[in-house]
Formats: structure tokens, C-alpha cells, sequence
């Protein structure tokens, strides 16, 4: 067995443990406050609330695993092994979302999918939820999801949704308080790169969230190969190449990763790239 088949191996392997930790559960925590129903002490502020959560002093601590037939998720994160050689970008995983979409209070979550579509699902309460991910509307099928958040980007006081995938940038799906999203075709988003987390932050204090993407690469030179000229006896990079590779005095051929994106968010859903 080659070097390279060992590692491709390894982290098929590492690659099936994670996505199944995803797909057997829900761990919830176990505090006192939940175990005894007090209610908690709610402090409200503008456009959030918090509450102190009381430690058990006694008893059992920690977590309890929900398996999915209590609480209705059974997504799972699908990548075959064929997929995964071929680029294995692919196997960095991908990212979890919470939010309340519907603005019942409750917090609900989205799952990211590589080889399957996304999925939403809709908490009922009593760790109980449901997949809502057909009328929501945020499916993102054919694409190698990788990260997801949600964050009110237009300012109408609900919870939109940024997903981001290998080699389609960031997408924006605008909430309309209930649930349902649409996606924005002129947000001003990339839609080209291989877009990993995201964070989000008034960095102009003007009073709207804007958005850091954080790139990595679509391919690598393993699973694409890469042409060179010849000039004079000499190995050269294609013009077309020489932004996403360097080559070395010695010869050899480095990869880069592609630039992070600083998005101004300009109001309504509008995001301008600044770097």
C-alpha cells in the first residue's frame, strides 16, 4: 500500500467516525433547571434576553444521549469513498447552524451535507423536531456544503441563512419570519470559491452585520494535476495558474489557498466584498 492510500484510508475512517457521532444523536444538557422545572430568570434587553442557568450541586452532571427516534433527526453526513479520493478538500467535514427561523422561541438547526442535500429541522420543543427542509426551501442539493450560519442580513428582524460550499462561494436565503426562505440572486456573494466558517460583526458601526468568509481551495493539484510551459529548458506556471500556485527556487510546486473575503453589508440583503 502506497503512502498516499494509507492517508486517504486513515481519514475515510476518521471521516465515517465524525458523521456518525452526527447521525446517532442529540446530547442535551442535564442541569438542575431542566431536571426540576423551576422557571429562569429572564433578563431582557434590545433584541435579546438572558438568564443565569443554576449548577447542580448534586446528582448526575453532564449530558444524556437522544438517540433519533426521540427527537426526529435522523440526518447523517454522506460522502463515499470514491468522492473522497477523488478531492480530499472533501473530507474536512462540514459545519451545524441554530437559530429560531420561525420565531416560536425555539432553536432550531440546520445540518450540511456533502454527498446528500441539507436538511432543516424545526424544534417542536421537548427535544422533539421536524424535517422542514422541502417547504423551507434550503435543501442546496448538487453542491459540497461546508458551512452554515444564520443571521439576520437584511434587517427586518428574522433570522436569514448563509451557506457556503466547495467551489459555490457563500449563498444567502432570505427568511420571511416563517420559515420559508428565498434565495438572494444579487446579494453581491462570491459564488466561486471554496468557502469553509463564516462570523459575522458590525466592523463600520452602522448598525448592520457584516461578513468575514474564511476560504480554503475547490481542488488540489492531486485531484486536478497541473499543466507547466517549457521555456527555454526552464518550468513555468501558465498565467491562468499563477494565482493559485508558486514555483519554488528548487522546483516545486506549492499550493495556495484562496484569499478571505471581508463583506460590508449595506443594507436590505446587500453585501459588498472589500477584500
Amino acid at each position: 500500500m502506497s503512502c498516499i492510500e494509507h492517508r486517504v484510508r486513515n481519514n475515510l475512517r476518521s471521516l465515517r467516525s465524525r458523521f456518525y457521532v452526527a447521525a446517532v444523536g442529540l446530547a442535551m444538557a442535564s442541569g438542575s433547571f431542566l431536571q426540576s422545572g423551576s422557571a429562569l430568570d429572564w433578563q431582557a434587553g434590545n433584541g435579546w434576553r438572558s438568564a443565569q442557568l443554576p449548577v447542580s450541586k448534586s446528582g448526575p452532571t453532564g449530558f444524556t444521549l437522544l438517540p433519533p427516534a426521540v427527537t426526529g433527526i435522523g440526518f447523517t453526513n454522506q460522502l463515499s469513498d470514491t468522492n473522497a479520493a477523488l478531492n480530499q478538500i472533501r473530507l474536512n467535514g462540514s459545519g451545524v447552524a441554530a437559530g429560531d427561523v420561525d420565531g416560536d422561541g425555539r432553536v432550531d438547526l440546520y445540518f450540511c451535507g456533502l454527498d446528500n442535500p441539507n436538511a432543516l429541522y424545526r424544534n417542536l420543543g421537548q427535544w422533539k423536531f421536524e424535517d422542514i427542509t422541502a417547504r423551507a426551501g434550503v435543501a442546496c442539493p448538487g453542491q459540497y456544503s461546508t458551512g452554515a450560519v444564520f443571521a439576520d442580513i437584511d434587517g427586518d428582524g428574522d433570522v436569514d441563512l448563509l451557506v457556503n460550499s466547495l467551489g459555490g462561494g457563500t449563498r444567502l436565503f432570505l427568511n420571511d419570519g416563517q420559515g420559508h426562505f428565498t434565495e438572494s440572486t444579487d446579494s453581491g456573494l462570491i459564488r466561486r470559491r471554496g468557502s469553509m466558517s463564516m462570523a459575522l460583526a458590525d466592523v463600520d458601526g452602522n448598525g448592520t452585520l457584516d461578513l468575514y468568509v474564511a476560504n480554503y481551495r475547490t481542488t488540489t493539484i492531486r485531484s486536478t494535476g497541473l499543466d507547466m510551459l517549457n521555456v527555454n529548458g526552464r518550468r513555468m506556471l501558465r498565467p491562468q495558474d499563477r494565482d493559485d500556485y508558486e514555483l519554488t527556487p528548487e522546483g516545486l510546486v506549492r499550493e495556495r489557498g484562496e484569499p478571505d473575503i471581508l463583506y460590508l453589508n449595506e443594507g436590505k440583503g446587500k453585501l459588498r466584498p472589500l477584500s
